[in-house]
């Protein structure tokens, strides 16, 4: 049995072990050391629009909300931005200019989840898998110890972490 050590040199991907060797515990691993870094995350003045179209450009289901100095607001997603469009212009109360539609004048702020789980940088892959699993998410904001996004862990990452995919 190999020793991993927890210094500045990450532990292998499963991939890069021997088949007789067992695979490292995620309790061994940092949220940070397997996490999305580049992280596509908007401003709460950002339109539901703009929002959509990120989504749909990079195949994302969510994002988070960030303010001018990084810091997580909430998270808003795929069915934040349907729920807003279920509930028609017509509950609004909102009159609008002729060709112009609520989607264009309601911001992310108007419909994110302000109330997010969150997991620090530092926290074992086994703490933020418990908390996807247990609140029943795919992706949970990872924030730094000033308490910024640093980036975003996923269902995937925690997949690709197993099949040792970078």
């Amino acid at each position: 049995m190999r020793a991993f050590p927890m210094n500045n040199r990450p532990m292998p991907f499963p991939s890069e072990l021997e088949e007789s060797e067992p695979l490292p515990s995620p309790a061994l691993w940092a949220v940070c050391d397997v996490m999305s870094r580049e992280v596509i995350a908007v401003n709460p003045d950002t339109s539901l629009q703009t929002a959509a179209e990120l989504m749909l450009e990079h195949a994302i289901s969510g994002m988070p909300v960030v303010d001018e100095q990084g810091r997580l607001l909430g998270m808003v997603s795929k069915t934040d931005l349907v729920r807003q469009r279920l509930a028609g212009e017509d509950e609004s109360g909102v009159t609008l200019p002729s060709g112009q539609h609520l989607v264009d004048v309601t911001t992310v702020e108007d419909v994110m989840t302000r109330h997010v789980l969150i997991v620090p940088e530092k926290a074992s892959l086994t703490e933020a898998a418990k908390i996807m699993v247990n609140a029943g998410v795919h992706r949970v904001p990872v924030v730094s110890s000033r308490g910024t996004l640093a980036g975003l862990v996923t269902t995937s990452d925690i997949v690709r972490w197993v099949a040792g995919l970078p």
